[in-house]
């Protein structure tokens, strides 16, 4: 056959084979199969909808209604198997597949696949971060039992909108999401907290050592109970409101005056390689906290590990807005003053008293208060000249008040010894978790509230603002999105674990230079482009050429232990 009787049939694959390989490695596909099998007359199934959601997260970010646009230039056979269109997942289908979600429950899919996945992991103990966002929601919702959109504490600043609030958490080590859902908009943080803590203890065995790590509303009398009663252990921060958190960082200071003097636990690179770094210091003292007692009305304590750390990054952010605050809180009490200072008062006590009571707040200040006394010209007790008859009157006398503020070196030593500082508590012991480890784990917390958690989800990932056409669809797209956000963490955790025992890197695509820590999505640069090749034989065949990869391609195929054939089989569903 001559070159120009070729026939050639070329279609798109980018990154999306990789993506369902992944999908495969997690068995998304083999527990939602097993939880809604696929109808008889259905096209495809729910299990394939949602892979066809994930791929519009994870590579084009588009709308429902438009996934099915999306597919249609790509390589439908390596990534759903062959007699699949891209018409297939309109969104009249994928609407169903959500509603089929919600139906069978988001949390039973969500722990099905979190088990398998614990399963082939040997890792004993695990951590646990845990917290909680809000969502937005634009437009009028049916009437659902629950979630319900409420006005509450909005976290994207839009007070003006109804909300849902999602919490999540994920596997320490990973990024994984473990349990993850919806809840009424006016949800408090102490609640969603310990709804998750029960589901946990249900999905996690209660053989494993489980540390669960979260802010400072994790720090409260009935969560910490829940906490202890199912056989966890926690790391928090203790709340700016407790008064032991002012104690322990004087009893800190007391032991060491000097910042300098405490030891380093940690220690942070400076923004530019110029700069110094920054270190965290710290050291560990004994609380107690009170929990419900069985008997009612009655609390009992229980003495925890609480680490005072101070952070030099804390330290300085604390100077650089200290003329700032100074100059505000100066502005404000000049503005209050002013307008009693303009005036008299009948005797020197009134005028001092009223005095005291306008600067008695101060936090950075120190006054000092003059009263004169003044003698204001006489006044007629009538308009116009007075008579010569007529006796002069009396002088008045009235007292006015004069106020300095002078920087108070004092309160301010102590602010910014409060402000530098911050307390964790944990009932690890100190045998077992040393300071340094306390600290790590909590700073840890960035994986659910940077780019491997909520900062993804609200940011690239888009899932807020979102409308759909109720709650329950909501609480489904919710299990999509995590879905979404485990195959992406995965597959970051899994290369960044591979160069790590490799010794080896992995070329940035933007920088050029080799980088230990590429992220998912510059990993998926390295995919782009990717054009799949079909030869149409003459008996009406067709057979698929392998495809040039790039070098970094191919590296990063196998540091996640997958072969260049998938983008040459097709998928076997």
């Amino acid at each position: 056959m001559e070159p120009t009787e070729l026939d050639l049939v070329t279609q798109v694959a980018s990154q999306t084979p990789l993506i369902a390989a992944l999908l495969d490695k997690l068995r998304v596909r083999e527990v939602i199969d097993n939880l809604l099998p696929k109808h008889c007359l259905a096209k495809v199934s729910d299990a394939a909808c949602v892979e066809a959601m994930i791929l519009g997260v994870l590579c084009d970010r588009v709308a429902l209604w438009r996934i099915d646009e999306s597919l249609e230039h790509l390589d439908l056979e390596l990534i759903f198997g062959k007699d699949v269109e891209a018409s297939h997942f309109n969104d009249t289908r994928l609407g169903l597949a959500l509603d089929h979600i919600d139906a069978a429950g988001c949390d039973n899919i969500l722990s099905a696949i979190v088990l398998k996945y614990l399963a082939d992991k040997s890792e004993d103990p695990i951590s646990v971060h845990l917290d909680h966002t809000s969502v937005s929601l634009y437009g009028n919702y049916r009437d659902a039992p629950e979630p319900t959109p409420r006005h509450g504490f909005s976290k994207d600043h839009r007070p003006d909108l109804k909300q849902l609030v999602f919490g999540m958490s994920v596997h320490g080590s990973s990024g994984i999401p473990l349990t993850a859902g919806f809840a009424d908009g006016n949800t408090s943080d102490h609640a969603g907290n310990r709804d998750h803590l029960r589901r946990l203890a249900t999905l996690l065995p209660s053989s494993q050592v489980v540390t669960i790590v979260a802010d400072c509303k994790l720090v409260d009398a009935s969560t910490l109970k829940l906490l202890f009663d199912n056989g966890f252990h926690f790391v928090s921060l203790v709340p700016d409101s407790y008064k032991l958190r002012s104690e322990m960082v004087a009893k800190a200071w007391e032991k060491c005056a000097k910042a300098s003097d405490w030891p380093i636990l940690a220690q942070k690179p400076g923004d530019k390689a110029s700069d110094p770094p920054s270190y965290y210091r710290g050291m560990s003292f004994e609380g107690d906290f009170s929990l419900p007692s069985e008997k009612h009305g009655e609390s009992e304590f229980r003495t925890l590990r609480c680490l005072v750390v101070h952070s030099d990054s804390l330290a300085g952010g604390f100077d650089s807005n200290l003329p700032a605050k100074m100059k505000k809180e100066a502005d404000s009490v000049m503005s209050r003053l002013n307008p009693i200072l303009s005036r008299g008062f009948a005797c020197q006590e009134d005028a001092m008293r009223t005095t005291l009571q306008m600067v008695k707040k101060l936090t950075y200040h120190r006054c000092e208060i003059s009263i004169a006394k003044v003698e204001l010209p006489p006044k007629g007790n009538r308009p116009g000249r007075r008579k010569k008859t007529e006796p002069l009157p009396e002088t008045e006398v009235c007292w006015t008040p004069s106020v300095r503020l002078i920087p108070d070196e004092e309160a301010i030593q102590k602010e910014r010894s409060e402000a530098s500082c911050f307390v964790l508590v944990s009932d690890w012991d100190e045998k077992q978790w040393s300071d340094e480890k306390v600290l790590a784990e909590y700073r840890h917390q960035s994986l659910i509230e940077g780019h491997t958690g909520f900062r993804w989800l609200k940011g690239p990932a888009a899932v807020a603002p979102i409308m759909l056409e109720n709650t329950n669809r909501i609480r489904a797209m919710g299990l999509v999105m995590m879905l979404a956000l485990m195959v992406r963490n995965y597959l970051q955790h899994t290369l960044r674990e591979e160069m790590m025992r490799r010794k080896s890197a992995i070329l940035h695509p933007i920088r050029k230079r080799a980088d230990p820590k590429l992220t998912t999505e510059m990993a998926l640069v390295w995919l782009s482009g990717i054009i799949t090749v079909q030869l149409r034989l003459p008996d009406g065949r067709l057979r698929r050429l392998p495809p040039t990869l790039r070098p970094e391609a191919m590296k990063i195929l196998d540091m996640l232990g997958l072969s260049p054939e998938i983008y040459v089989r097709p998928r076997i569903t």
